[in-house]
């Protein structure tokens, strides 16, 4: 494996909750609601400008790209305020990060979520010195499926590995639907964790889990050493 990539938002940190309260916070403020339900099942991998102006268009709301912007910094706010108080790492995420740092293995984390959510949250549960690179929503002109952000992580990722490493011997650890479809565009192996979604959402992987508790980096080796 020349590299590893986590998604973050219910791969490495339980966030999805508070995303899903935050957004509706924001969004009842308008006269909108959003039900756990619709978050789950439309919204869920967009990063949070991608979500406001779908959930405008989906209620016929006249949201201006500025209106967007300042309901995203409204909701940036209350998740700060969340990730520095209440937010936890999901079961064997941290170890796993942990064994393939000592490993020397090159990982980057590349999520729609924003920078300092990103840096605050995994400061939080102690791993952000275990990451090269960060890929953040305000990184990409497009947010998943589409692969630019697995595409940028792979350019950054570069001056970590000798000639930069290879899709194909890299390995993604995903949650959505839309993260796979990214990764595996540019035909990076995907690992996925049905913490967001079900076992049957999720074919599009090259290998499902229900926790990282149950994954070492010998196993993700594997993955790639399995396609050779």
């Amino acid at each position: 494996m020349d590299a590893l990539i986590f998604d973050f938002d219910g791969v490495i940190v339980d966030s999805e909750p508070v995303h899903l309260a935050t957004f509706q916070a924001v969004l009842n403020l308008e006269g909108i609601t959003m039900s756990h339900d619709d978050y789950y099942r439309k919204y869920l991998g967009f990063d949070d400008y991608d979500c406001f102006k779908a959930v405008a268009v989906d209620n016929d709301a006249a949201f201006t790209d500025a209106k967007v912007r300042e309901l995203t910094e409204a909701k940036t706010q209350l998740v700060l305020e969340a990730f520095r108080t209440s937010v936890r790492a999901l079961g064997g995420a941290v170890e796993l990060i942990r064994k393939a740092a000592g490993d020397g293995l090159p990982m980057a984390i590349c999520s729609g979520s924003l920078r300092q959510e990103i840096e605050l949250a995994s400061e939080t549960i102690g791993v952000r010195d275990c990451f090269k690179v960060i890929v953040a929503a305000e990184d990409v002109h497009k947010g998943k499926p589409d692969p630019e952000g697995y595409r940028l992580a792979l350019l950054r990722l570069g001056r970590y590995v000798p000639g930069g490493p290879e899709p194909g011997r890299t390995v993604v650890i995903e949650d959505s639907p839309a993260g796979i479809q990214a990764a595996g565009a540019l035909g990076m192996k995907v690992l996925a964790v049905s913490t967001s979604y079900p076992v049957s959402e999720l074919t599009g992987a090259d290998r499902v889990v229900a926790s990282l508790e149950e994954v070492t980096p010998a196993d993700l080796d594997e993955m790639v050493c399995a396609s050779r």
